[in-house]
């Protein structure tokens, strides 16, 4: 029996179509009905869905996106989609313009972080072409139709393939073992187990001289480790983001953002980006899992999944989310989540404490504000994010002839990048408060404890939200503060909110002491 409920057909976040998707249009009908007419298999509505998007056609008939990325939960029935796709263009887009790109030099490679992930599709796709099976077993799940037009399966170790008789051919692979081979279509399984550049950077190429070639990457949310994955995901938000703040919002016509604008990158993801979420949140199990009604799966099989696993695994392999850390953070996700209030803000008369904060590497740097409500609870947000450290001197002076009552700035004054901005800021007439030693941890305690008691208010800002999910804490002696180096990623904007809070609630007004002061009246004498 189905379930009541039903998974998102539409994924949460997508590149659109540039135009009114048809049979003309686009090759996912005909994906479609290879499926179904031939193959007799049925599609859950997502992938009917994504095969009408993702196969969108340019005016000439290649294809729109070059590259293409499909992020989900587990068990929705990705492979099966990968099977349908590598037998659509092995044995149907291979012969489709051979003035453009000869059968002969149409490659299919399917690859993952290991061959054998690569080989499950494959396999499957064998079992159903392969001309002469080797057991009579293998012979009944066979097809005529597809045995025809196979000239023979390769099972030489390493160099495994379907080879047909037009030339054309589906090669399983080893991300690093691709390098080297041209391809027609690529498609890259499970790409969150890539843990650094090489393998990505070794398979993404392979169809750069090709005509109408198209690059996949599918997987379900990786951790702080994924950095291929990641850079793909964020690539994707942003140019999402791009269409909807100048197309959608009209401020640009659709064939300006055409011609400023690369549109070739297709970015499908299922599952609301919110790690802050409960685990067992409906709509987040639904918007990440869309075969959810529509076959065995269900709500209640995802939420079963919670407590047999880590809270990093499940977010990342049920929800579709980026959980970065898979150790105990210090700040607890579900009691930020309730502090969250997109109306918060600080009466204009109020006081107003900044505080700043740079990454261990010197890359960036957050700027924060804490001031209390009217309601006296103390608000705090992020104002401003870059990279390095050069433009903080100046975003300061700006703020203060914007916003003149503000004059106090919290910053840990010793062991870190920002201490850098202590004389700076002393010399331009700031308020500095120098954070350091006991304040530390005083700065870190009051902070989780003001989450804790479910007194402390903020803005939705993924970025914060995505640092809760990363953090974690050390002990110096009997002080615990922030552990900048063991944290899942640079969390700078959470100490620069703790440093404002802090000077916020516990400091009046007078200042400290610079770490350095300049010498007066100083005589040296040489002897």
């Amino acid at each position: 029996m189905a379930s009541e409920e039903h998974g998102d057909i539409e994924p949460f976040l997508f590149t659109p179509p540039l135009k009114e998707l048809t049979r003309a249009t686009t090759l996912g009908y005909e994906l479609l009905e290879f499926v179904r007419a031939v193959l007799h298999e049925s599609p859950y509505p997502w992938q009917e869905w994504l095969a009408i998007h993702s196969l969108e056609l340019n005016s000439d008939g290649s294809l729109r996106f070059a590259t293409v990325l499909v992020g989900m939960g587990r068990q929705n029935g990705k492979s099966k989609f990968v099977e349908w796709l590598d037998q659509f263009w092995l044995y149907i887009d291979s012969e489709r313009h051979p003035d453009k790109v000869s059968p002969r030099d149409f490659c299919v490679v399917g690859v993952a972080q290991v061959l054998d992930v690569a080989k499950k599709p494959y396999n499957r796709v064998v079992e159903r072409v392969d001309p002469k099976p080797p057991t009579p077993a293998l012979a009944k799940r066979a097809d005529p139709a597809f045995q025809e037009l196979t000239d023979r399966i390769s099972r030489k170790n390493g160099d495994e393939g379907i080879i047909c008789k037009n030339g054309a051919s589906y090669l399983p692979r080893a991300a690093l073992n691709a390098r080297g081979l041209t391809a027609a279509r690529t498609i890259f399984d499970e790409l969150r187990e890539q843990k650094n550049e090489d393998g990505w950077a070794a398979v993404e190429p392979l169809g750069a001289n090709v005509w109408s070639s198209q690059t996949w990457a599918i997987s379900s949310a990786g951790d702080y480790r994924s950095k291929p994955l990641r850079t793909l995901y964020d690539e994707g938000v942003e140019h999402v983001g791009a269409w909807n703040e100048q197309v959608v919002a009209g401020a640009v016509p659709i064939e300006r953002f055409i011609a400023e604008n690369d549109v070739s990158f297709g970015f499908f993801w299922w599952g609301v980006p919110d790690s802050t979420c409960r685990m067992d949140d409906r709509k987040a199990i639904l918007a990440a899992n869309p075969t959810i009604g529509y076959g065995a799966n269900t709500v209640q099989k995802v939420m079963a999944k919670v407590g047999k696993m880590s809270e990093s695994k499940y977010r990342q392999e049920y929800l579709n989310q980026w959980f970065t850390a898979d150790v105990v953070t210090c700040i607890d996700s579900f009691k930020w989540r309730p502090g969250i209030d997109g109306s918060s803000s600080i009466p204009e008369d109020g006081r107003v404490v900044i505080g700043i904060d740079t990454s261990a590497d010197r890359e960036t740097t957050y700027i924060a504000a804490a001031g209390l409500r009217a309601d006296d609870l103390p608000h705090v947000e992020c104002i401003a994010r870059r990279d390095g450290m050069m433009w903080v001197l100046q975003y300061m002076r700006q703020l203060r002839k914007a916003w003149p009552s503000i004059h106090e700035v919290g910053i840990q004054s010793r062991g870190c990048p920002a201490v850098d901005f202590v004389d700076e800021l002393t010399q331009e007439g700031w308020l500095v408060h120098c954070i350091e030693g006991f304040k530390m941890g005083a700065s870190f305690g009051r902070f989780r404890d003001r989450i804790n008691e479910g007194k402390l208010r903020h803005p939705p800002q993924p970025a914060i939200e995505q640092q809760i999910t990363g953090a974690v804490s050390k002990h110096l002696g009997e002080v615990e503060v922030w552990d900048r180096s063991n944290s899942a990623m640079k969390i700078s904007g959470l100490i620069a909110e703790s440093n404002a809070l802090y000077a916020l609630e516990t400091l009046d007004g007078q200042s400290d002491q610079s770490k350095y002061r300049p010498s007066v009246g100083v005589k040296v004498r040489f002897s």
